[in-house]
């Protein structure tokens, strides 16, 4: 039986113990928040765009500008996470770091970046269980939202394709680090979230990549921390601890059911 048929069968006709989507409404969790590069979106595709409008315009090999795209992008994050800078400053910070290792002015990498989101596929963006946990995230009640830290591109990139790709719908609260000047895993953005979603965080999960920025940011402020890893072949739930390891964003209901 596919989860469509269950969750548009009567209330009455499901058994409390025959589907976990059924008890979701009873359970403490009432609002479910998400990352978005490399939880909803895959940025190695947006990568290998900016490696390609990048080798077109300046000659050379993709290989080679992948290697600094990735090198530039390790680098930035590490002097996020040890620097003071805000979320605005370490998308401009960032994009300096990847101007020096293309060996190209900061204004040639923001026209690479607006050049390679004017013509990517954004079809081929979104992993092949996004909109799916989200209609029926949606389907069974939750309130939902987004908290992304920003890095080369600011957040007006990520929210034109979340809102062409009709993600945007789902969601109730948005929130960037480029636009509240507060990068995750600062405990600060995530309590801004559970303001302006007026859910307490004990009763949010959230979903993301990261152990540091989403794991770490999420426990901070009592969230439940759910973790994507899709190299892993079965799921870990720690109940006690309010933590779950999950290898695809379909798992999120068995999370939120063992919570």
């Amino acid at each position: 039986m596919t989860i469509d048929a269950v969750v548009s069968l009567p209330t009455v006709f499901i058994s409390s113990d025959y589907n976990p989507l059924y008890r979701l409404n009873t359970l403490p969790i009432k609002a479910v928040a998400f990352d978005v590069w490399n939880t909803l979106l895959d940025i190695g595709i947006a990568f290998n765009q900016l490696a390609y409008v990048a080798s077109t315009k300046l000659g050379i090999d993709m290989h080679s500008i992948n290697k600094s795209i990735i090198k530039a992008y390790n680098s930035a994050k590490r002097l996020r996470r040890y620097s003071n800078l805000d979320g605005f400053q370490i998308v401009v910070e960032s994009q300096k770091i990847l101007a020096n290792e293309l060996g190209i002015d900061v204004d040639t990498v923001m026209q690479i970046i607006d050049e390679a989101f004017s013509t990517v596929d954004i079809n081929s963006l979104p992993f092949n269980d996004t909109k799916e946990i989200l209609k029926i995230l949606r389907r069974v009640g939750f309130k939902m939202g987004i908290i992304g830290n920003t890095l080369f591109w600011n957040s007006i990139y990520t929210r034109r394709i979340l809102k062409q790709l009709e993600i945007l719908d789902y969601m109730d609260v948005v929130l960037f680090s480029d636009e509240l000047r507060i990068n995750k895993p600062d405990r600060r953005i995530f309590l801004q979230f559970s303001k302006e979603i007026d859910i307490e965080p004990d009763y949010i999960a959230y979903v993301g990549d990261s152990i540091v920025e989403d794991v770490g940011g999420a426990l901070s402020t009592g969230m439940k921390a759910i973790y994507v890893d899709r190299n892993r072949r079965e799921k870990i739930i720690l109940k006690d601890i309010g933590i779950a390891i999950i290898t695809n964003l379909l798992e999120v209901v068995d999370a939120i059911d063992a919570f």
